[in-house]
């Protein structure tokens, strides 16, 4: 089905989920132009056939500049690596907030808002907290907005999977915290791209929020076994105490501006991912790819 040719401006285009989503609305009929904070690092999206607007969240004016010409919104731009609740409130509240009073000053109606099962999660760090109430903020307007959680999206290019990834693959035993027997719903950078799409088109999705995971749950020491599997190695498992694993979280989101593991990434590996894909599924005919096949395209391309 092809898109009508609307002008959709993709907030956060130069990062690891903007980098699939800019390319895959180009070919799936959309005009896109995407918000980078730096034109450098846009550069390599212009073969996709995208324009490019410099600007930053925490800048209203930028925000106005973008926007003129768009008539949709699939905001992506957010701080995931942090624990600093100061910075968090700041680029996920107060940019969200922004970008919602431009949208309005402008008539832009439709806004697809990518946020993140850490929003609905019991135990939350900034990150978490913060994802909620930059939801409230389009909430409290009269948008049409659509919020979409994915929980981890994995892909070629993804810091946080590659790093993962590598880990598993080279180091003698892998740290992870607590004992391992919570569960994940990883879902595959392609699928949520494909989401992202169908949600956009639908005026049945404003004012609802979806889920957005893979298709079936798994035990995260049988998803290091699994990735390892894939990789050829077995892949060997230190469960590290969790008052030990948050310890060592908080310390390093104080001592680093980009820890290799902040405070949620922590907390994920300490709850299930308690998701429900089933009206994302329903409502969009969607159909996410089993985890092992989707991992084996992506750990097969970075070989």
């Amino acid at each position: 089905m092809n898109a009508p040719k609307t002008q959709v401006l993709v907030t956060g285009s130069s990062g690891f989920v903007g980098r699939y989503a800019v390319p895959g609305l180009v070919q799936r009929g959309w005009l896109v132009r995407g918000l980078v904070r730096s034109l450098d690092r846009g550069r390599q999206l212009e073969g996709a056939g995208v324009t490019l607007a410099q600007g930053d969240l925490l800048d209203a004016d930028s925000l106005l500049a973008a926007l003129d010409g768009c008539a949709a919104v699939v905001h992506l731009a957010g701080l995931g690596y942090s624990s600093d609740e100061h910075q968090n409130e700041q680029v996920n509240v107060i940019g969200s907030r922004n970008l919602a009073e431009a949208c309005l000053k402008l008539g832009v109606r439709r806004v697809v808002n990518i946020s993140s099962t850490c929003a609905g999660r019991t135990r939350q760090d900034s990150y978490g907290r913060t994802k909620a109430l930059a939801e409230r903020e389009f909430d409290k307007t009269d948008l049409d907005v659509t919020h979409l959680r994915p929980t981890m999206i994995y892909g070629q290019g993804s810091d946080e999977f590659d790093r993962f990834a590598t880990i598993i693959r080279w180091a003698p035993r892998v740290p992870i915290p607590g004992n391992g027997t919570y569960r994940l719903r990883p879902v595959c950078i392609h699928d949520a791209v494909e989401l992202f799409d169908r949600v956009l088109r639908s005026p049945e999705s404003f004012g609802k929020t979806y889920d957005v995971a893979g298709p079936e749950p798994i035990a995260i020491n049988e998803f290091i076994e699994l990735v390892g599997h894939l990789q050829g190695k077995r892949a060997k498992i230190l469960h590290v105490p969790e008052r030990l694993a948050l310890f060592g979280a908080r310390i390093l989101g104080r001592m680093m501006a980009h820890p290799p593991a902040n405070m949620d990434q922590v907390l994920a590996f300490l709850q299930d991912t308690d998701v429900d894909i089933g009206p994302a599924c329903e409502d969009f005919a969607w159909t996410p790819r089993p985890l092992h096949r989707g991992l084996e395209e992506v750990l097969r391309s970075s070989q």
